[in-house]
């Protein structure tokens, strides 16, 4: 029988080295991340670009190795840019590796905007990122907006942001009227105003608007003769400011006011046009109301109540040596109070000046609270009055001529309860609206009147178009408060609960009564004490006992002191996906 030839075997572990140059002659360095292992219980001192992957990037310089405290730059790919917007960073070689995780995430470059501005400073932006602009005067969006909005999306931006001039052309006229100015094309927001020829009264108004939608309201007419106008017409749920005549003559305007509990849509001033009055307003019910009585410093309010409803008011009276200034009571409007009075101190009542260019009626160089003036700016000029109120003259003293300007009657907004009216309304004046039925108001409640011209026009849109709330999302939620039906081009923002990282677009829009897809919020991956524990590792470059790393983010491993590696290098470094992380081995 031949002898039994055994051989001694020894456990061998076989290492690739590449060398380098070191003060003390060459030294080993393994390859790949082994830059932390000890050899003869010294750690080595060199990064190298196959320990870090760069994510949608890639290293700018030829160098391979770097030695301790050294930086490295990288660069992002086309389209992509670092957390804070940049095309290009570092990072520095440690001895514990190198010193962050460099990351490029997609990003669009600032758009060029065509008769628009930029809401938002900057030259490049990050993937869903929303960037609003605004339409320059007389210019209007695709969709006939004022305004617009652009989403940063993988392919670039959602939209080209382009404003577009709309005009209206000359309308057709009576033969009797004169229109100024007298052009072929109107832009938004121009006005013609309008006048007779001799001998005829106008009826109708005296000025129309250019809107996105044409010309509002209908030009004028002139006749020879016009009729008187009865008693206005009555009010549900609102009522006359003024005394009630029997007739008012063509062109009279009466005013009217809601209950208290309802809210006026329309305009308050009704006209009287050949015989017939213009259409009254219309008084809804107002649900909101105000809660606490506001406090005045100085003074007090005899009434008392622990809610009240819109439209309802509170007098206020100043405390025993002190004045009241502004409007005495105040109202609930819409949940807030108007605008409290002040009461200040008789002793500190400040004295109004007498105007050097004022050719006034009276000696007096100085007047006190509540004095009256009578003045004229010049000997042939109308008698004008003012009031000086606590330092400060009501209305002010003027004499270059300034009027203040009006707008003209208010447009019939497209699909909104007839309100048709002829009456001019003065700078700072506002209308509210109610759309048709079936019709939601979109972009503002109210218009202005502003500079002469109607501005802030509501919209009232197609409700077959309307989306319902916004679809919920697993680990997050909208941003803004939700409603039950959104109009046509509405947006809505999604945000993640805390490290859940959001995949996909933040902003839904409504189009065609659906929710564009709303984005998904990306699990975190939670590395517990008993997880290491179970696999005999621990983190490479920091002692946690508990960590969360977000989808996407790359963990490296290492082996706890006594234990060797089980598990393939390559697995040491792994990526945290939607929750889960693969854990290497140590034994």
């Amino acid at each position: 029988m031949s002898p039994v030839h055994i051989a001694e075997q020894s456990s061998v572990v076989h290492t690739d080295f590449r060398f380098f140059i070191h003060s003390s002659g060459f030294r080993p360095q393994p390859l790949g991340n082994k830059f932390t292992e000890k050899i003869k219980g010294q750690k080595l001192e060199t990064c190298s670009h196959s320990d870090i992957e760069i994510q949608n990037g890639f290293f700018t310089e030829a160098t391979t190795h770097y030695p301790l405290n050294k930086q490295a730059e990288y660069k992002c790919k086309p389209g992509f840019a670092t957390a804070n917007g940049e095309t290009s960073g570092t990072i520095t070689c440690q001895q514990t590796g190198w010193s962050a995780q460099p990351k490029c995430f997609k990003s669009c470059d600032r758009p060029g905007f065509e008769n628009a501005l930029i809401k938002r400073i900057g030259a490049r932006f990050m993937l869903n990122d929303q960037l609003e602009y605004q339409c320059k005067p007389g210019y209007e969006t695709k969709a006939g907006r004022t305004s617009g909005s652009i989403v940063c999306e993988q392919n670039g931006w959602s939209d080209q942001p382009v404003c577009l001039e709309k005009e209206c052309t000359v309308p057709n006229l009576d033969e009797n009227i004169l229109a100024t100015p007298s052009k072929e094309k109107y832009r938004i927001g121009e006005v013609l105003k309008f006048s007779c020829r001799n001998k005829f009264e106008r009826v109708g108004p005296d000025s129309i608007q250019c809107y996105r939608f044409g010309w509002s309201p209908n030009p004028p007419t002139c006749r020879d003769h016009v009729k008187r106008c009865g008693s206005p017409p009555s009010l549900l749920n609102g009522r006359l400011t003024e005394v009630e005549r029997e007739a008012y003559e063509h062109s009279a305007v009466v005013e009217y006011v809601c209950d208290p509990r309802f809210l006026m849509k329309g305009s308050r001033k009704i006209q009287c046009v050949d015989g017939n009055w213009t259409p009254l307003p219309i008084c809804i019910a107002e649900q909101s109301t105000c809660r606490d009585k506001p406090e005045l410093e100085n003074g007090f309010a005899d009434s008392s109540a622990p809610l009240y409803y819109h439209g309802e008011s509170i007098e206020f009276k100043c405390t025993d040596g002190f004045t009241m200034i502004g409007e005495k009571s105040v109202t609930c409007f819409r949940g807030r109070w108007t605008q409290l009075p002040k009461c200040i101190a008789r002793n500190k009542l400040k004295t109004c000046r007498k105007e050097k260019l004022i050719s006034s009626h009276s000696f007096k160089n100085n007047f006190n609270h509540n004095d009256n003036v009578n003045y004229t700016c010049n000997s042939k000029s109308e008698i004008k009055f003012s009031t000086c109120i606590n330092g400060n003259w009501d209305p002010e003293i003027n004499c270059k001529g300034q009027t203040i300007q009006v707008c003209p009657p208010p447009p019939q907004i497209p699909n909104s309860q007839i309100m048709t009216t002829t009456v001019n309304y003065q700078d700072g004046e506002r209308i509210s609206i109610l759309c048709q039925e079936n019709y939601l108001i979109q972009e503002s409640e109210e218009m202005e009147c502003k500079n002469g011209t109607w501005q802030s026009i509501p919209r009232c849109v197609d409700a077959v178009g309307n989306c319902g709330p916004p679809p919920p999302i697993a680990n997050g939620d909208t941003i803004s408060l939700q409603l039950k039906e959104y109009v046509p081009e509405s947006r809505v923002d999604y945000q993640c609960q805390s490290l859940y990282r959001l995949e996909g677009h933040r902003t839904i829009i409504c189009r065609n009564g659906q929710w564009s897809e709303p984005p998904k919020c990306i699990s975190p991956c939670v590395i517990s004490e008993d997880i290491l524990h179970e696999h005999n590792i621990a983190f490479r470059w920091a002692n946690k006992r508990k960590v969360y790393a977000e989808s996407g983010d790359i963990v490296e491993f290492d082996c706890k002191p006594g234990y060797h590696r089980v598990s393939p290098s390559e697995t040491f470094r792994t990526t945290c996906r939607d929750g889960k992380i693969a854990f290497p081995t140590c034994g």
